[in-house]
């Protein structure tokens, strides 16, 4: 039984006239007259009575009419996920984040996204900059928040979507602590708390040449995994540090305080990976919703 021969059955048992049924399926009358002797054939049961007025339904077509139904919603139903699988309308993409880039650019992309395209799942995971290249490169992952520049090659794509400030973390009874804006002088020479520079090469660089001045490297006092004991190594008076100001407004360390810089501002750029041989139709659209974004320019956020 294929479907065709269900589709001009539900058509006739609807119209209950074979002329109206083959105007409605574009199909010539004695072919679907055909057609449909076909199927009884094949079931071995009449379908319709006929009479000079037209046809009506036998009990066999009685009982067939709301299965063969259900067997087309479902046929429809499949084709029409499959057509939004390969257009990238539906489908499944896993897209893992940055641990320094809690909101902002990044809440904007996924929330907006999602809102764009229901029918794709996104799964979100997170990690650091250099595990997303790996995971990147071993197709673990299909796109990744990362912060340029990281190892591109040939094989990985970047798309800057937006940039944050930096903020210098001090203990509150610190004479840094009572001023507004910070400029290099009052941050040089002081002892620093900082982080592994294998994490995120690009980042760790950018940083320290926006804050102290290009190529110049203050010694490191103490050494911390990620923010939060980055925070409390502040605290308990190791030194100062410096983070995202995103991230700083999602950590609260009890006798630590930010304070912005002065213009220029220290930036660090915020970025949109993924593997260039990956050509799901998902990951396609997301690449256009996040080109879209950055070309529409910063959205403002609350403070």
């Amino acid at each position: 039984m294929e479907l065709r021969h269900l589709r001009y059955f539900v058509a006739v048992a609807e119209e209950l006239h074979y002329g109206r049924a083959a105007q409605r399926l574009h199909v010539a009358q004695p072919g679907l007259s055909q057609q449909i002797k076909a199927l009884e054939r094949e079931l071995g049961a009449e379908l319709f009575a006929r009479n000079r007025r037209g046809v009506a339904l036998t009990g066999a077509g009685a009982a067939l009419l709301p299965a063969a139904r259900d067997v087309l919603a479902r046929a429809d139903a499949a084709a029409d996920l499959v057509r939004r699988h390969g257009t990238g309308e539906a489908g499944r993409l896993t897209l893992s984040l940055t641990r320094s880039a809690p909101g902002g650019a990044v809440t904007d992309l996924v929330d907006g996204f999602r809102a764009a395209h229901p029918g794709v799942e996104v799964q979100l995971t997170s990690g650091f900059t250099v595990l997303h290249e790996q995971r990147l490169r071993e197709r673990a992952i299909d796109a990744a928040i990362v912060r340029p520049p990281i190892d591109l090659r040939d094989d990985l794509a970047v798309l800057e979507i937006g940039d944050e400030p930096v903020v210098a973390a001090v203990r509150g009874d610190d004479p840094l602590a009572r001023k507004r804006r910070l400029r290099t002088a009052d941050v040089a020479g002081r002892p620093l708390v900082w982080w592994p520079r294998e994490h995120g090469p690009g980042m760790w660089d950018r940083m320290l040449d926006q804050v102290f001045g290009e190529g110049v490297r203050p010694p490191v006092a103490h050494w911390e995994p990620e923010e939060e004991r980055m925070l409390h190594a502040v605290a308990a008076g190791h030194g100062i540090t410096f983070i995202t100001e995103g991230k700083a407004g999602t950590l609260h360390v009890p006798g630590v305080v930010t304070r912005r810089f002065a213009d220029p501002v220290p930036t660090v750029p915020i970025a949109l990976a993924w593997h260039r041989g990956n050509r799901d139709p998902a990951l396609l659209r997301l690449v256009a919703h996040a080109r879209a974004m950055a070309a529409a320019g910063p959205r403002a956020h609350d403070a």
